[in-house]
């Protein structure tokens, strides 16, 4: 069996290297690019490191745990400073309990606190697609429920919780109120019945970049970067890949974002497959020396919505990643846009980094000066599962199923965390070769 996988970002070097473990030696990697790694890469210059995409993942987890063996990247925990979040919020920056506790930090009225933790109390139910914010309201109450709607869609998709499926976009959500019948007892429940350790947050040696090169070398020359491919199409049973040469394969598996796929596969499936939403966000690493810049000891902080800033959040990347800072030196990581203010990744640099460096000082409560500044712009940006997610990918899926051999896989479809991509990589992958699920 053959199989050759469009795209060589995380998801389909994923998904190349979980076929070859299941002895699928035949594989074939091709990418445009000239690098592999798609959005996951480490950027290293005057001794910082900035990760313009996820920088950390938690563990233990089955599938991600799994494929990181493969590939025999190097891990390692990340400092107790890395479960500490803040929120900034009426202009303070305000430490947050680990959940479910957050309920109670001081950011809302007693009143509003009281409602949100009734929340096991609350018997409504939807069996339709709600929006992240519709849903969090009907559990949490209004005013609760407009901030931890808020702090999801920023922390994750950098999103409007008005428009972004619950369902789709924060499954564990529905499925603690459909197991649990509540969100609250949910995880309780959930935590109780945990026998192994919790996950907690580690990091890559040597960077995301590290990863992406372990599965590199484990392709070897089954990976061809510079390789653009132009069209797919079936022939007699089996697959022709059509670009600077033609290859052919017995299944392709297009691990590229549904824009790019789009264009690829073409016909109602690519009619399907294009304008699907996106937030362009910008990412920018601020690092100096300056003694007196002490950041907060965490992971970092999201910001309200009632701020006025374009600021979606703040990673304390010296805190609780030291490494990627030199000895002495302070360093942060921006995330800024999203689905709210989309015309931020089109800033010109001098405007942008003023800017950013402005609220962030807001956010740490001094003033920064920061000597190292890179900036990393994501266009189109992280897919958005919006209300009706669900239902396009139920139909995208009976457009695939009808063309055997044909697989997609990466962050426009089931998930856009590292875990979701590996996990959706693996079982592309068992499909592929039959498998058990």
């Amino acid at each position: 069996m053959r199989v050759v996988v469009v795209g060589a970002g995380l998801s389909g070097l994923f998904t190349a290297c979980d076929l070859i473990g299941r002895g699928v030696d035949d594989v074939v990697v091709v990418e445009r690019s000239d690098e592999p790694g798609g959005v996951t890469r480490t950027i290293v210059r005057d001794g910082f490191m900035l990760e313009p995409g996820a920088g950390s993942f938690l563990l233990p987890h089955t599938d991600l745990g799994h494929l990181l063996d493969v590939v025999g990247a190097g891990v390692t925990p990340a400092p107790p400073s890395a479960s500490v979040r803040y929120l900034y919020i009426d202009g303070q920056l305000i430490e947050l309990p680990a959940s479910p506790k957050a309920l109670l930090a001081p950011v809302l009225p007693v009143a509003t606190k009281l409602r949100a933790l009734a929340e096991p109390l609350v018997r409504s139910k939807t069996s339709g697609d709600e929006s992240l914010l519709t849903f969090c309201q009907r559990r949490f109450g209004t005013r609760a429920g407009d901030l931890i709607s808020w702090m999801m869609a920023s922390g994750v998709f950098a999103g409007d919780p008005r428009r972004l499926s619950v369902r789709s976009a924060f499954s564990a959500l529905t499925d603690l109120e459909d197991h649990g019948g509540s969100v609250i007892g949910g995880a309780i429940k959930k935590r109780r019945g945990r026998t192994g350790p919790l996950p907690a947050a580690h990091l890559p040696v040597g960077g995301m970049s590290a990863v992406v090169g372990s599965a590199a070398a484990v392709l070897g020359d089954r990976l061809h970067t510079g390789f653009k491919v132009e069209s797919l199409h079936e022939a007699g049973g089996s697959w022709e890949v059509d670009g600077p040469d033609s290859l052919t394969a017995d299944a392709v598996v297009v691990a590229t974002d549904p824009a790019q796929a789009s264009g690829i596969l073409g016909g109602n499936l690519g009619a399907c497959l294009a304008g699907t939403p996106t937030a362009p966000v910008t990412v920018v690493g601020l690092g100096g020396s300056d003694d007196k810049a002490r950041i907060p000891q965490g992971f970092g902080a999201l910001v309200g919505a009632g701020e006025s800033m374009v600021t979606r959040g703040v990673l304390f990347e010296s805190s609780y990643a030291p490494d990627r800072a030199p000895d002495g030196s302070w360093f942060m990581k921006v995330i800024a846009g999203g689905a709210t203010n989309p015309e931020v990744v089109e800033w010109e640099e001098t405007r942008l980094v003023d800017r950013l460096v402005l609220e962030s000082s807001r956010i740490v409560g001094f003033d920064l000066v920061p000597t190292f500044v890179e900036v990393a712009r994501h266009r189109p940006g992280i897919p958005q599962y919006d209300v009706g997610h669900d239902r396009w990918l139920g139909g995208v899926q009976s457009l695939v199923d009808a063309r055997p051999g044909l697989a997609l896989t990466g962050w426009g479809y089931r998930g856009v965390g590292v875990a979701q991509l590996a996990s959706d990589a693996r079982a592309v992958a068992r499909s592929l070769v039959g498998a058990p699920t």
